[in-house]
């Protein structure tokens, strides 16, 4: 009787571990099935993006087609910013089509202490006047860029005033040294390092390309306007470019594969194979005996 109940135990000890042998099989089925319609969703999206690819029509610094209108258009000319754009609260003018203010914000770290360098931080103003968009109008070549193309314009590259144009408009530029000598623009006052709390200093991000540069942009032709199309990123390239060239800098030529799929397929063909693996290591050794 003991052993009939010892026997009994025996097996349902078993039964787990045959359980996971039979899990581990089925989550590097699941892997491999994952895997397959990654390759197959792969082929699908490229087959797709090189059909879009190829109605794409490379205009270079030719003129304008009636021919194009409604198509995707790679244009090459040279930048124009007809209009720069304006903070019209500062009373900025930034030569370029597109600019972005961020703001930095003053805090005391302990409100009833004395207004000294330890005792001030600034942190990120992400609210009303913090940060804001300020937006002109630009050609390139014999092509107008629509606003909708000008708002989805890639910034970057931090725009330096000169120092006769912020003096004019009551302000200067700042250095902080906590910020590894980073620049910011401030009113006179916070440049003779007189601070209030709540005081703002700015910065502003504008396009790569500057006014006068040879540009390639990629947008739906609408006449002689060019506007935006979901897909190319960035919209406007440094240089002129070939067709080639330009969907290859604008993410356009890739096939684009799901990261998230990858990363499933990856996971369930590891888990199986450690599980398979643990369970053999537990045979050798007696343990899965």
């Amino acid at each position: 009787m003991i052993w009939k109940e010892r026997g009994v135990k025996m097996k349902k000890a078993q039964k787990p571990r045959k359980n996971k042998k039979t899990g581990a099989v089925i989550v590097i089925l699941l892997g491999l099935l994952c895997a397959v319609s990654t390759v197959k969703s792969c082929g699908t999206n490229r087959a797709a993006k090189q059909e879009k690819v190829d109605d794409i029509v490379y205009v270079g610094q030719g003129s304008y087609d009636p021919a194009n209108d409604g198509k995707i258009v790679i244009v090459c000319g040279e930048l124009k910013v007809l209009e720069p754009a304006y903070d019209d609260e500062l009373g900025l003018t930034i030569y370029a089509p597109r600019a972005m203010r961020s703001a930095k914000k003053l805090k005391l770290k302990e409100w009833n202490a004395p207004m000294t360098e330890e005792n001030m931080e600034w942190n990120s103003d992400l609210g009303v006047g913090g940060m804001e968009i300020f937006q002109g109008e630009a050609d390139v070549g014999t092509y107008h860029l629509s606003d909708e193309f000008l708002d989805n314009l890639m910034l970057g590259r931090e725009y330096e005033f000169d120092e006769e144009t912020l003096s004019e408009a009551g302000l200067t530029i700042l250095t902080d040294r906590k910020y590894r000598g980073e620049k910011f623009i401030g009113t006179q006052r916070m440049g003779r390092e007189v601070f209030e709390e709540g005081d703002r200093r700015y910065q502003y991000s504008v396009p790569y390309q500057n006014d006068g540069d040879m540009v390639t942009v990629i947008g739906i032709q609408e006449q002689g306007t060019l506007t935006y199309v979901k897909g190319p990123a960035p919209n406007m390239l440094s240089g002129e470019l070939d067709k080639k060239t330009a969907l290859q800098k604008s993410g356009m030529s890739s096939g684009g594969v799901s990261i998230f799929r990858v990363v499933l397929t990856v996971l369930l063909l590891s888990t199986g194979i450690r599980m398979l693996l643990k369970k053999r290591d537990q045979k050798e050794d007696g343990s899965g005996l």
